[in-house]
């Protein structure tokens, strides 16, 4: 337990750092891919996309991911787990190719079903991809993980994605690019942890495991219900068109809040269940990651909602100017998102697994409701429903951990305020900027790095000149994080952390 925080602090380092690194080769192509393709293409490969990301919870049942919990791993574990995740992953891949044809008329685009039947062996990859990817993040080998994430990815989409956009394959290019980098994922992935392969159906700790497998599944398809239910009714109701358009501006912020929850939320679960019997140590933990969420990460996404007209059209064009709309309420809800997913950790390692089941059920149900009500209006309207959702869910989730925790809701606020009082700071400053440089004619991307400029500029400042902007709980992670940042930034959070200590 002595270096747990240390190695805490690398992992996360690591995990950042790939993320940072793949969050920005998803961006370049994603881009490059939506100026080459247009809306139609991007919302037919879309409607596959939503298949498959449904699929794959099936697919991985959930009891590979027991293994970051689990005190001591055998072999007699992994071969289990490795056995029914090949079953269940082929059994999935192979409903879903047959009933590509109904899947497609669902949606009312019968060009999609050639698509989904392509995409249903992506299920069996990734089930299989699984167990040594959980092994990864129980040792907090992110290292690994983020060069195995980085490697597929880039071989997917640079090297084989782009080439075959721009040779004119339309949405087959992304649907190749996903196939290549499933599997390039799993080569990597294995060849890191070598699991055992030997067949293994039953052994003393099946009924457990299963168990646990089947409780993750369930609370798995709610958050799945409530992420994409969205995106389903938007399939439903709205042209290929409508559907590309909100997809792209949903994976634009979604891709990345997802890439760093996957970090922070195994590094938490991993270190809060060694820590199960420590509550105030846990508490302490889950005060200071919301503290610096609220820091660094709420300005980010709230400075992109006040920009995102002037952002959509520098960065993907004329074609895509009713990205912005979507954009905006998105881009709010990511923060609420992200600390939802924070948060759940706490309730799997509070012994009640099921509990995040329960309280989001009724949630999700609702949601379907409200998501159907939402598309009758119109397409900004659904996105304005997710940030309201989003911020349910929160709350919901939030009570759940402050009665586990023995916490306050002040306690909550005070780890909080330094990032909400910045991210408004921030926010008023865009605001001001883009009205002024929206009343000159300037080329949009022009008034976009302006604008980013400004926003960057604002926050290092703010952090610097007013140091109680920094809580104390946060300080000793600036401080632990600023001994694996270079040499021309480390300096600067090391004058952050000490002046917030003398404030």
């Amino acid at each position: 337990m002595k270096d747990l925080g240390a190695r805490s602090v690398t992992a996360v380092f690591w995990g950042g750092g790939g993320a940072i690194s793949r969050i920005f080769l998803q961006f370049i192509s994603q881009v490059f891919l939506a100026r080459i393709l247009g809306p139609d293409q991007y919302g037919l490969f879309a409607i596959g996309a939503i298949v498959v990301s449904f699929s794959n919870f099936f697919a991985d049942v959930g009891i590979a991911y027991g293994l970051i919990q689990k005190k001591e791993v055998a072999k007699h574990d992994l071969r289990f787990i490795t056995t029914w995740q090949f079953i269940i992953g082929a059994l999935v891949s192979a409903t879903i190719a047959l009933a590509s044809g109904k899947i497609a008329a669902f949606f009312g685009d019968p060009r999609a079903a050639e698509i989904i039947k392509a995409l249903a062996i992506i299920c069996f990859f990734n089930a299989m991809t699984s167990p040594s990817h959980n092994m990864l993040k129980r040792g907090l080998d992110f290292k690994r993980i983020q060069i195995a994430q980085l490697i597929s990815y880039f071989v997917g989409f640079f090297i084989f994605g782009i080439p075959l956009a721009i040779a004119d394959w339309q949405a087959w290019s992304l649907v190749i690019a996903w196939l290549v980098q499933s599997i390039v994922a799993l080569v990597v992935m294995y060849w890191f942890i070598r699991h055992p392969l030997k067949p293994l159906f039953w052994y003393t700790n099946a009924v457990p495991t299963a168990r646990y497998g089947l409780t993750v599944l369930s609370t798995n398809l709610t958050n799945w219900l409530i992420n994409n239910v969205d995106r389903v009714v938007v399939g439903r109701i709205f042209t290929s068109k409508d559907i590309g358009a909100y997809a792209t501006s949903y994976n634009l912020i979604y891709n990345p809040t997802s890439s760093l929850l996957g970090i922070l939320q195994p590094v938490f679960f991993s270190a809060s269940s060694r820590l199960v019997d420590e509550k105030s140590r846990i508490a302490k933990g889950y005060l200071a990651l919301i503290g610096c969420i609220a820091l660094f990460i709420f300005p980010a996404f709230v400075g992109l909602a006040v920009v995102s007209k002037t952002f959509a059209l520098a960065v993907y064009g004329a074609a895509w100017t009713s990205l912005g709309t979507t954009l905006q309420p998105l881009a709010l809800a990511m923060p609420l998102f992200l600390l939802w997913g924070l948060t759940t950790p706490l309730l799997w390692t509070g012994g009640d697994a099921s509990r995040e089941f329960r309280s989001q059920l009724p949630l999700a149900l609702l949601w379907i409701v409200a998501a159907w009500a939402a598309a009758q209006i119109s397409l900004t309207a659904v996105a304005w429903a997710v940030f309201g959702l989003f911020l349910c869910r929160f709350t919901i989730i939030l009570r759940a951990a402050i009665l586990l925790l023995d916490l306050r809701l002040l306690s909550i606020w005070y780890a909080m305020r330094g990032g909400i009082a910045l991210t408004g700071l921030c926010a008023l400053n865009l605001l001001v900027a883009d009205y002024a440089l929206n009343k000159i004619t300037t080329p949009a991307i022009f008034r976009l790095i302006m604008e980013m400029g400004l926003g960057l500029t604002t926050m290092l400042l703010a952090l610097r000149l007013i140091p109680s902007l920094v809580g104390a709980d946060i300080v000793p992670i600036i401080e632990k994080i600023s001994t694996k940042l270079p040499s021309i930034v480390a300096p600067y959070f090391r004058a952050v952390a000490t002046s917030a200590k003398k404030a």
